[in-house]
This record gives C-alpha cells, sequence and structure tokens, in this order.
C-alpha cells in the first residue's frame, strides 16, 4: 500500500476515534453542593431559615410514619425537564445520551441496577428500593406539548455554582420551568472540574433544582467519554442531594459528623476511586465504610445501593419540602383547573365590592373557560378573568370548568368568597353561652371589653382573628355594654346575658 494512502486511512481511523469516544483525564469526583449550600447562605438573606424549617418538616414527615414503617407502599414519580445549554455542539448531547440518563434514575433509585450484585453480602440487607421514579415531562409550563429537553445555546464558555447562571435566561442559561411542576435539570459546561451540583429543599424556584457536566450524563455507549463517570451515577449523587440527603460521610472530615441516617456507617471523608474490598474509619468495623452508597465520591462503576434509611428520608423529603410533586400532571396528560382572586384578600369582601377572578390550569392548554358564581352578579362568564359583583351578605360557592378538544376538569370551591355587612356583627343577643363578634370586611376590630353595670371590665381581649367568641357562661345574668376598639373608632352596643 502507498505511504501516502495509509497515512491517509490512519488520519480517518484516527479522527473517527475521536468524534466516537471523548478521552478525559482520569481524576477524582467532584460535587459543588456543599458548597453550593453556603453560597445560599451568602446570597440568600433568607435561605437558612427556610432550610431549617424545611428539615424540621421532614422529622415531622419521619415521626408520623407508623412504628416500623420505613418506605411508602406506592411509588412517587417525579416530573423531570432536562435543560441543555451549550457553547460548542460537542456539549448538545444527543437525546439518547439523555434517555439513556433518565433509564439510570429509575434503575438506581427503584433497585433495578445490573450491579446490585456488586453490593457486598454484609451490605444487601441495608439496600432498598427507594419506591421513587422519574418521568419525561410531555407538556411544558404554556401548556403545549414537550418532549421533556430543551435546548439552548450560548456565548458563554462555562458556568460555576458559584454565580448559577446556567439557571438564568437573561444571564445566557435558561430560566427554570415552575419548580412545583416539574424538576429542572440543567447540562452544561461547568468550570473548575466539578461533575455537578444541587439545590437543598427550600431554596428559592428560581435556583431549585439540579446542575450536570455534559458529560457526566447518561450512561454509556450513549455517553462517550473514556473517563470514570460515564455511567450516570453523578445525576443519582446530585438528585439524592435535590432530596435532602447528605454526602455520606456528613458536611465535615471528623468522626462527630454524620449524614443523620442510621442505617449508613459513620465514616470519616469521602471515599475515591474504586476501592478494593474493606475500608474502616471511625470505629465502624467490621465492615467498614458503605463506599458503594450512591452518595460517596467513588466512580460510577462502584457505586450501587442507597439504605432503607435513606429511602425514608427522600420520602420523608417528597411528603413534606416538596409534597407539590403529588399534584404535577407534567408526565400525565392531564389538564387541571386553577383559580384565584387577583387581589389577596378579596375572598373577604363588603356588599357591594366587586371581584376580580384569575383563571389559570395545570398541564396541557385549555381552550374554553367556564365559570359559576353563587351569589354574583354574572352568574356565569367564559371569560379567563373575570370580574363579579356581590350584593347580599353570604359564603358564596366559585366553580370553574376548563376544556379543550381533549378533556375538561372542574374545580370547585365551597364557601369561597365571603361577602360581610358593612358594619361588624355581634350575635346571638340576648347571649347566654357565647357572644360572637364578627368583623366586617372593611373594618378591623383590635380589642374587645365586656363592661357591667358598674363600669367594670369583665372581660377584654385582643383580637387575633376575623371572629372572635366570648365565653360568658361564667357572668352574671343581667345587661352589658360590649366595647370595640376598631380601625373605625370607638363603637359600643348593649347585649344582654341570660341564664
Amino acid at each position: 500500500m502507498p505511504m501516502r494512502l495509509f497515512i491517509l486511512l490512519l488520519f480517518l481511523l484516527t479522527t473517527y476515534a475521536g468524534l466516537a469516544q471523548v478521552s478525559v483525564p482520569a481524576r477524582e469526583r467532584s460535587c459543588a453542593t456543599d458548597s453550593y449550600l453556603e453560597v445560599m447562605k451568602q446570597q440568600d438573606p433568607g435561605f437558612e431559615q427556610r432550610y431549617k424549617l424545611t428539615l424540621e418538616a421532614v422529622q415531622q414527615a419521619m415521626r408520623q410514619r407508623p412504628a416500623g414503617q420505613h418506605l411508602r407502599q406506592a411509588t412517587v414519580t417525579v416530573p423531570v425537564v432536562f435543560h441543555v445549554v451549550y457553547n460548542k455542539q460537542g456539549e448538545n448531547i444527543r437525546d439518547e445520551q439523555i434517555l439513556s440518563q433518565l433509564a439510570v434514575l429509575n434503575e438506581d433509585f427503584r433497585r433495578m441496577n445490573a450491579d446490585t450484585t456488586n453490593t457486598p453480602a454484609y451490605f444487601r440487607s441495608l439496600a432498598a428500593d427507594t419506591q421513587i421514579e422519574f418521568c419525561l415531562a410531555i407538556v411544558d409550563p404554556q401548556g403545549n406539548p414537550t418532549t421533556g429537553i430543551t435546548r439552548t445555546q450560548t456565548s458563554k464558555e462555562s458556568f460555576s455554582f458559584f454565580s448559577d447562571l446556567v439557571k438564568s435566561t437573561a444571564n445566557g442559561g435558561i430560566d427554570g420551568w415552575d419548580h412545583t411542576q416539574y424538576l429542572n435539570i440543567w447540562i452544561c459546561n461547568l468550570s473548575n472540574d466539578e461533575l455537578g451540583y444541587s439545590s437543598s429543599p427550600g431554596a428559592t424556584p428560581s435556583r431549585d433544582g439540579v446542575v450536570l457536566h455534559h458529560r457526566s450524563v447518561g450512561a454509556a455507549p450513549f455517553n462517550t467519554s473514556m473517563w470514570a463517570f460515564n455511567l450516570g451515577r453523578t445525576a443519582t449523587h446530585e438528585i439524592g442531594h435535590w432530596l435532602g440527603l447528605k454526602h455520606i460521610w456528613g458536611l465535615g472530615i471528623t468522626c462527630r459528623d454524620s449524614d443523620d441516617i442510621d442505617d449508613t456507617p459513620n465514616q470519616l471523608s469521602e471515599t475515591v476511586g474504586c476501592p478494593d474490598g474493606i475500608r474502616l474509619s471511625c470505629d465502624n468495623g467490621p465492615n467498614g465504610n458503605m463506599w458503594q452508597n450512591y452518595m460517596d465520591y467513588t466512580n460510577d462503576a462502584c457505586m450501587n445501593l442507597f439504605t432503607a434509611g435513606q429511602a425514608t428520608y427522600m420520602q420523608s423529603v417528597l411528603q413534606s419540602a416538596r409534597s407539590y410533586v403529588y399534584a404535577s400532571v407534567a408526565c400525565t396528560g392531564e389538564l387541571r383547573s386553577r383559580f384565584q382572586v387577583a387581589q389577596p384578600g378579596d375572598t373577604l369582601v363588603a356588599v357591594g365590592d366587586q371581584v376580580q377572578f384569575q383563571g389559570s390550569f395545570a398541564g396541557f392548554k385549555p381552550t374554553a373557560w367556564l365559570w359559576h358564581f353563587e351569589g354574583g352578579t354574572p352568574a356565569t362568564s367564559t371569560e379567563q378573568n373575570p370580574t363579579v359583583r356581590y350584593s347580599r351578605p353570604g359564603n358564596y360557592r366559585v366553580s370553574l370548568t376548563t376544556s379543550n378538544e381533549n378533556m375538561s376538569h372542574t374545580l370547585e370551591k365551597e364557601d369561597y368568597i365571603y361577602v360581610t355587612p358593612n358594619d361588624v356583627r355581634v350575635y346571638p343577643n340576648p347571649a347566654s353561652g357565647f357572644i360572637t363578634i364578627e368583623q366586617a370586611a372593611r373594618q378591623e376590630v383590635l380589642q374587645v371589653e365586656l363592661i357591667n353595670r358598674y363600669g367594670q371590665a369583665m372581660l377584654k381581649e385582643q383580637v387575633q382573628d376575623r371572629v372572635l367568641r366570648l365565653d360568658v357562661q361564667g357572668l352574671p345574668a343581667g345587661m352589658y355594654i360590649l366595647r370595640m376598639a376598631s380601625t373605625n373608632g370607638l363603637r359600643t352596643e348593649k347585649v344582654s346575658i341570660l341564664k
């Protein structure tokens, strides 16, 4: 064969191999979630308090489980949307690679992964099916069909966890979808050798979700990166964080630290690479570190389990801090009606007031709106955002039916609108047990006193709620003066107490 032809063939083979497999220098796993947690505390003044409240809610959910019950009986499905943000075409990974990532998540979280056989015998009794699954969204926030994958080209060469700009359209990334309907997963070129990071429960909606390095997404052969992180376990690890799990060694490097999960052995620090055999630390013999756990730092090929305790914790997060997942219709192909009043507090109105309603939906887009307003004028409307006047005191029902050519859904709220008289109501009068004081919509009662005929205050209360019940069972029969201090000034009313 002529040398020139041989060189040409060698060049073509080398080029093809380079396209088929992306070689990446071998290195240790890196996760920026702990650092991102600190950034959130610094950049969002309210985050730390919200985070604390979510942790308390999770503990409450765990305490409410029946004794001995670790896992829910029903599987929970989390809707997912993948946002691919790319600068170079090599970062614009194919659908097949993303779909392989979804398959890995479902296998890992349901303990259907082929490498469960690699779990050591001494840890197998602790390994668990978390009963959590993931589905690709089929409807976008505007009610249109979607593949569950968005693609955005950017001028930015990389993104960092510190700035978090991949989650912002205005800054070269893309805004996340409604976090109550979707788990947002951004895929991009992460800087500083980070494989991924995740928000914690309590994050602001615009920052809620998971970010992955594009080379860590999915499993071979669809992930063609030749390194230790090409089996999709980075996403498993980061979604573990999104569901509240810490790294298996905790937040620090000390045996006094913990991940707060009872059935994961206490270990000193992260495990890297792919160990062979038992690694001991923190007096955790005879079995040692659970370096096979998805929340450690080992290579993808060496991770293969969540424990029952971790599964219980993640499910408790879904029941409390992320309970909105249960109401999502992003994967079900449904239409759900939703509505509210335009101004907060407008469910409590005075006679003659107008109320502006706002119709909305979840799932596929409606083409028709049909409202029914008990006690209102008009009584019905086909507008999306109608205005209704209420002329008589009472509690009134509101319903909305949204529909399109394929489906419809009705949402009804009993006693949604409460129309008060123009003044405070005091009843019954005479009274024998309790006196009820009901505030008007345009008047706020601040304090009440019940004065006997000698001018003595027999009862005195600060008003915290719209309806106050005064217990007068212990008072002598007779005539009293009810004195009410309100935003409209001082008002008195005679009340009679009977025995």
